[in-house]
């Protein structure tokens, strides 16, 4: 039973109340549904079977009755798989955070190649932030099959995702330029929010947030 169990290994603090931890794709059973690129939802148990530059690149579907489906990651718009209890012992992970989310959004790692990546944010709003593996600098080895996770907060970035689109490599070093181009576009944030140094790169989430209340309109 132990090579099922959860073993998540932070060197950070909690990022942001509005922007969750990256967990990785979950290698054992877990109830959960996909969604196809044509939208059709197939849901029973959910495990991924491979990843390809930390993108889920087979998956496995169980329904009730043991039938399997294998399906490739690239026929996929969004995989969601439930956390298992064991999960949140460690308490990097918030209650309320019930589903590891992939989606299949550009990026620009990969030439704006679309692939799945786990999101970090909420669904509700223009604006979308994702793991960026690439753009995180490793103490040491990690693997998501496993949940086994080892970052050194000091040079982490993301996929940010604008309209569903507009993706680019959101950096620490580079959040001024962040800033104006995830916010710039919204005046009521821009007052509420009017500057942001490096050192408010841990709030991203909670500013992503905010956008999204404030600005629905744009």
């Amino acid at each position: 039973m132990k090579a099922f169990f959860v073993a998540i290994t932070l060197l950070i603090s909690l990022i942001g109340k509005a922007q969750y931890q990256p967990v990785g794709a979950i290698t054992m059973w877990t109830d959960g549904y996909v969604i196809t690129l044509q939208n059709d939802t197939i849901r029973g148990q959910v495990r991924i079977g491979s990843l390809v530059n930390d993108s889920p690149a087979s998956i496995i579907v169980r329904a009730a009755d043991d039938r399997k489906t294998k399906i490739k990651g690239e026929d996929l718009r969004l995989i969601a798989q439930r956390l298992p209890d064991v999960a949140y012992s460690t308490g990097s992970i918030p209650r309320e955070r019930e589903f590891v989310i992939f989606e299949r959004v550009p990026n620009p790692r990969r030439k704006d190649k679309p692939m799945l990546l786990e999101r970090l944010t909420r669904f509700d709003g223009a604006i979308a932030l994702y793991f960026d593996p690439s753009g995180w600098k490793q103490k040491s080895e990690y693997t998501f099959g496993n949940f086994v996770l080892e970052i050194d907060r000091q040079d982490l970035s993301y996929v940010a995702v604008k309209h569903g689109a507009e993706a680019f490599i959101a950096k620490r070093g580079e959040i001024e330029t962040v800033y104006e181009r995830l916010f710039g576009d919204c005046p009521q944030f821009m007052r509420n929010n009017p500057t942001a140094t490096r050192r408010d790169w841990r709030l991203l989430g909670d500013m992503v947030a905010d956008y999204n209340k404030l600005c629905q309109h744009l």
